[in-house]
């Protein structure tokens, strides 16, 4: 208020300022002069200055401002015509400047021009409210995709909080708002609320609904056409819309068959889900139930749920399918109830929800890329199985969940061999790359003038987080490794081992135990008899899956590390890519990697001694290996 009295002086000294000759303060209603720093004091009563000073000073009246109709925000008008506007546009802009400071009191709101009823003063450039109240808020739709009215609406039945309307609105002026949404013509129910919006920007708003449908929609209508305001305004960006009514005498009567149900579409950790995301569930519905609604809906775990609605058909059975929504946060498989509105049973039904793992770089190193596939490279034996779908992808058969590099390949692979494969900065720049994980084939076998070197990236590279598969069987480079690994230890490798083959473990774990196979207590090949051991690690650190005849290890796991060993660079060769529980080749001491006409990892047969799991043993290596690169490798966010 006292703002706005300052304000009035300055009115009144702008009023007076074509007074000829005024050259002193003023006082208005009172023979006497105004107070010390004031021009114009307006006033009827004369103060007491020897008791209280802040008292009041008239009770007679107040001033009176002129009454106008502002037009628009930023012009002087009604005050001046447009014809004077254009007449002398530079007369007029001066006059604006000129003007700062004049106050009026506007009779009414314009939302669109920001121009409020009462008090407004001009600035120079545009009216200012000078009420202590907020405008009307103004918004649009700018997607008609995301207005929703949700739940499910029968007449006779009350509307409850599952009945809302979805409405995502772009605010471009802050204020208050009523929105509704109406039938029309009316049907006993609506949709309204009211609120404030502080700030522009993009909103969504759940308008709650209220009221009981009295009709159903007629089959073969639309429903109900609903008319939707803001503010008093028509907001029909997106008409026409409609709500279906149903038949509240026709009564959900239905089974989910449980074993027909399916989960639909690739999950990616923080993806949304989208249409390619849903679960297909199949009903057997009663011939009574056609034309009822089904509801059918999962809880929500770790970002995400699916939910379905729609129309039971007149014959069974019927196939529905359930959107997904949400982004998973999580990595964990989610095991999800399926819920639904059937008055014949109140079963649930389960679905699994697996998160597919990121895309994972590789390397193949050493030094024979050949036919053989000791490196991983496409198109031979390892590579096969590493790119065939149905061992890693995202197809509901693949036996490991992860997202592709591409339609043929499933990791980003590459290779270095031949000399490169021996060259400290060709090594030094693959490890420099962050690869998530790395698979040593035959052969690494480094000169002795750079073994340290190499060994010492190989090292950096498991402290960095990295994933090392390292079928290894140079004594001498196992030596130099390991004596990086544990500075200041002294290690013993074989000689090569002439048997062909040579028992696994019998302990439950991952590699062994794994989801290509439990091989425990089976053997696996020893490819032309040419694998070493080790001695003199220490063995609390590992977990030894196979051992020569003296105890040494063949096979191990480290603890500690992202590392996998086995004495046998041969140890997943194959027969040029050939399929078949023989590898191609009559052989039975050479080739021992065997996996079928799908390219899943099998036993080899016909191997002397017995039949061998080398195909399956690598299979739950890269399933060990991808699982420890993505939750605890080189490039997980730590």
């Amino acid at each position: 208020m006292k703002t706005t009295q300052i304000l009035v002086f300055f009115l009144i000294i702008l009023s007076v300022g074509n007074i000829q000759n005024l050259n002193s303060q003023v006082t208005v209603g009172q023979n006497e002069p105004p107070e010390q720093y004031a021009t114009l004091q307006i006033k009827d009563k004369t103060i007491d200055r020897t008791g209280d000073l802040d008292v009041a000073t008239a009770d007679k009246g107040g001033l009176l401002l002129p009454r106008v109709e502002l037009v628009k925000k930023k012009e002087l008008l009604p005050f001046v015509t447009q014809d004077e506007i254009d007449a002398n546009a530079q007369e007029y802009n001066d006059a604006k400047l000129l003007h700062t400071g004049l106050i009026v009191y506007n009779l009414v709101e314009d939302d669109d021009e920001e121009l409020c009823i009462g008090l407004n003063q001009w600035d120079g450039e545009e009216w200012n409210c000078l009420q202590n109240k907020m405008g009307n808020a103004i918004a649009e739709i700018n997607d008609c995709s995301t207005l929703k009215f949700m739940g499910q609406y029968q007449n006779d039945v009350p509307l409850n909080s599952s009945n809302y309307m979805s409405i995502e609105l772009t605010v471009t002026k802050a204020g208050a708002y009523t929105i509704t949404a109406m039938p029309d013509p009316e049907n006993g129910y609506y949709f309204a609320f009211t609120g404030v919006f502080m700030a522009t920007g993009d909103y969504t708003l759940i308008v709650p609904g209220a009221g009981t449908p009295i009709n159903f929609t007629p089959t073969g209508e639309s429903g109900d056409p609903i008319k939707i305001t803001f503010n008093e305004k028509a907001l029909d960006a997106c008409a026409p819309l409609y709500v279906v009514i149903e038949d509240s005498s026709k009564k959900p009567i239905y089974s989910m068959l449980c074993n027909k149900t399916e989960v639909k579409g690739v999950y990616q950790l923080d993806k949304e889900l989208d249409e390619d995301n849903f679960i297909e569930v199949t009903l057997d519905v009663d011939p009574a139930a056609a034309g009822a609604t089904y509801i059918i809906e999962t809880n929500t775990i770790d970002g995400i749920y699916f939910k379905g609605q729609g129309t039971l058909a007149d014959t069974s059975p019927q196939t529905i399918s359930l959107q997904g929504y949400g982004t998973p946060n999580s990595y964990d498989n989610k095991v999800f109830t399926i819920s639904s509105n059937s008055v014949q049973t109140a079963e649930t039904c389960k679905a699994t929800v697996t998160i597919s793992l990121a895309t994972k770089v590789t390397y193949g190193w050493g030094y024979y890329e050949n036919s053989a596939g000791y490196i991983m490279q496409p198109g031979q034996g390892s590579g096969k199985i590493a790119d065939a779908k149905i061992n890693f992808g995202t197809d509901e058969t693949s036996t490991v969940n992860i997202v592709r590099h591409s339609e043929t390949q499933t990791f980003n692979h590459k290779t270095l061999d031949g000399t490169s494969a021996y060259s400290p900065t060709q090594v030094k720049a693959m490890f420099d790359s962050k690869p998530e994980i790395v698979l040593v084939g035959f052969d690494l076998a480094i000169s002795s003038g750079n073994r340290a070197t190499i060994a010492g990236y190989m090292v950096d590279y498991l402290k960095a987080g990295g994933v090392l598969i390292l079928a290894l069987e140079r004594s001498y480079m196992m030596e130099a490794f390991v004596e990086a690994l544990y500075p200041g230890i002294s290690v013993s490798a074989s000689s090569l081992q002439d048997e062909s083959r040579y028992q696994i473990g019998f302990m439950d774990d991952e590699i062994l135990n794994g989801p290509f196979g439990d091989i425990r207590g089976l053997f696996w090949g020893n490819d032309t008899r040419g694998a070493i051991s080790i001695a003199g690690m220490p063995e609390e650190d590992l977990i030894v899956y196979s051992r020569d005849p003296d105890g040494n290890p063949f096979m191990f796991k480290h603890k500690y590390f992202n590392l996998f060993w086995i004495g046998e660079g041969g140890v997943f060769a194959n027969y040029n890519g050939n399929t078949g529980s023989r590898s191609g080749t009559i052989s039975a001491t050479s080739y021992p990697l065997a996996f079928d006409d799908t390219f899943r990892p099998t036993t080899r047969t016909n191997w002397s001694g017995g039949d061998v799991e080398n195909g399956r043993l690598f299979g739950n290596i890269m399933a060990w290996a991808v699982k420890q690169a993505q939750f605890n490798g080189i490039n997980t966010p730590k």
